[in-house]
């Protein structure tokens, strides 16, 4: 028989290993291999910062910009997107996927 100490301590690594699986990217900029995303700063044609990120993965990119903006709650603008990833498309052929944000609403 199981006792309620260990279905504790089963719960608890369960969460810990959902908590681990659903993180979102790395909040600083350059590579980060879980989302599979570059970050860099960059100047936008208004003259003002802006952060320029680049995907090889589905949803790496919008991971990636709601942890680098994490000081503003995850909250950015969308300057610039071309060739966003989906499930099942060839990348080959679409080619190299790349955002321009703006942290903040």
């Amino acid at each position: 028989m199981i006792s309620r100490s260990t279905v504790r301590w089963m719960l608890v690594v369960g969460i810990a290993g959902l908590v681990t699986a659903c993180s979102v990217g790395k909040d600083t900029l350059g590579n980060d291999p879980a989302t599979e995303s570059q970050a860099a700063t960059i100047t936008w044609s208004d003259g003002k910062p802006a952060l320029s990120i680049s995907c090889k993965t589905p949803g790496g990119c919008q991971s990636r910009a709601v942890a680098v903006c994490s000081k503003t709650a995850g909250e950015y603008t969308v300057l610039k997107m071309e060739n966003m990833p989906t499930r099942g498309d060839m990348s080959e052929v679409r080619g190299p996927a790349s955002v321009v944000i703006r942290c903040g609403g």
